[in-house]
């Protein structure tokens, strides 16, 4: 191995400690052209021997500084041309009309979709970009500010999602800037660095320089302050993670169900974590998503109404349903009513519902006396009058339960019955000339149940 620089050893022993790279990988390098990834590509060009890799540059236009991102894109293809491995690059306009946290959003976006496609032009396994021990502390700093708890505290990862990987993290600004004076190397300053409209840059030119003043170690403290809550928040991630694959439920609409009970019985902070899994599963993101919106849902476990609901960010929908949480995103069905008139005995689909209902005649000697499930009965057909109705819940429904002698409200019945008042619409109810005969999965009329001198048998199934 070739005699290193202190820094050189540093980068090292972190790509070996987190396993970043492999032997024979191809990695791509994310160079802007300034102090920190021109410090990057140099050290892994050094390394690249040691580490038995091959380079890639890549360079990302964002089309914000006419005339300066002109001469970064220049620059940075000369010293990949002058390291003797390719570059790709990219120029993009989309940017133009965004503006403050929308830019930056935005801009990660495509600069994120611009790697990926060079990993997969290149064939390459791992990007590494130039975050610095610095940058770590002001993530830190700027995630509280926002409102956050140990997964903003964790800050940058090392390694995410086994691809993306940070080399310089344990390396100050200070030490990078040196490095660079002392190899001679050039690199280019991004004036878009000083401009205060953006919080990250306000928080390193202005209020880190104050919090030194209290703590000199400051950016030390972070980065061990990190490293504890990513541990803590790996732990916790992964119990929550194990709960999740053998509680939640996959319900309609691609909408998740989870046990209120079960979720209850967990400590406070797991409980938080598991919801926090819910809602990633639902919206397949935490974007916009903070400790407010957790505890919300948290507040509507304890409220002791057995139905009500909130509204998320993403178009999330939290709703209590007696003993059930159901995260979905916007509505699970649209509100039209249904209904379809059977002539016959047949086989018929119910679109709206995605349920099929069979009408047959049985004979006599086939009844049981009892249904073998709740979505199937047995109804006295001499008593019914063709055609019949399937049609969903309507405001004001009665009919007369099975071994009740007087007549009730489907409404009451629901409630007796704690089914959530948006699955009440989705629940087929079979009418006899404006009787109902049938709440299918529940309950038949009293009035047309099968008597020991019914002759003639119609058995209902749903499926």
């Amino acid at each position: 191995m070739m005699n290193l620089h202190p820094t050189e050893k540093l980068v090292l022993s972190t790509i070996r400690e987190h396993e970043m790279i492999g032997s024979d990988d191809r990695v791509v390098v994310a160079v802007s052209g300034g102090p920190d990834s021109v410090c990057l590509l140099e050290i892994l060009l050094r390394l690249r021997e040691t580490l038995n890799v091959s380079l890639i540059a890549a360079h990302l236009d964002h089309g914000l500084r006419p005339g300066e991102d002109e001469r970064e894109t220049e620059f940075v293809e000369t010293l990949a041309r002058r390291s003797g491995i390719p570059c790709a690059y990219e120029r993009v306009t989309q940017l133009a009309n965004a503006h403050g946290t929308c830019l930056e959003e935005r801009a990660r976006e495509i600069r994120y979709r611009f790697f990926e496609g060079v990993l997969d032009t290149y064939h390459a396994q791992r990007l590494a970009l130039g975050h610095n021990k610095n940058d770590q502390a002001e993530t830190v700093v700027m995630n509280m500010l926002r409102g956050t708890g140990s997964a903003g505290l964790s800050g940058m990862p090392p390694v995410r999602d086994n691809c993306y990987i940070r080399p310089l993290i344990r390396i100050t600004r200070e030490e990078i800037l040196a490095y660079v004076r002392e190899k001679g190397l050039s690199y280019m300053t991004d004036s878009s660095n000083l401009d205060k409209r953006y919080l990250r840059n306000r928080i390193r030119l202005e209020l880190m320089p104050i919090l030194l003043t209290y703590q000199p170690r400051l950016i030390d403290h972070l980065e061990d302050l990190a490293f504890l809550c990513r541990e803590e928040n790996r732990f916790m991630e992964r119990e929550a993670e194990k709960w999740l694959q053998e509680m939640i439920i996959l319900a309609p609409e691609q909408s998740f169900d989870i046990s209120i009970d079960a979720l209850k019985g967990l400590p406070v902070p797991l409980q938080y974590r598991v919801i926090r899994g819910v809602i990633r599963r639902a919206k397949g993101n935490l974007r916009r998503m903070d400790l407010g919106h957790i505890r919300a849902i948290i507040e509507l476990i304890a409220n002791r109404r057995p139905q009500a609901r909130i509204n998320l960010p993403g178009h999330i929908v939290v709703k209590k349903r007696y003993k059930k949480l159901r995260f979905c995103v916007g509505e699970e069905m649209h509100r039209t009513e249904f209904s379809y008139r059977l002539g016959g005995a047949g086989r018929f689909h119910l679109d709206p519902i995605n349920r099929t209902i069979t009408c047959e005649e049985i004979p006599r000697d086939e009844f049981t006396g009892r249904s073998p499930s709740g979505w199937q009965c047995f109804l006295d057909l001499e008593a019914l009058r063709w055609p019949l109705i399937v049609r969903n819940f309507r405001p004001g429904d009665t009919f007369m339960p099975l071994g009740l002698n007087g007549f009730k409200k489907l409404k009451d019945l629901f409630i007796d019955k704690k089914i959530p008042y948006d699955e009440r619409r989705r629940i087929p109810i079979i009418e006899s000339y404006g009787d109902i005969v049938w709440v299918g999965g529940i309950r038949i009329d009293h009035r047309y149940r099968v008597r020991e001198d019914t002759r003639r048998i119609l058995r209902c199934t749903i499926e």
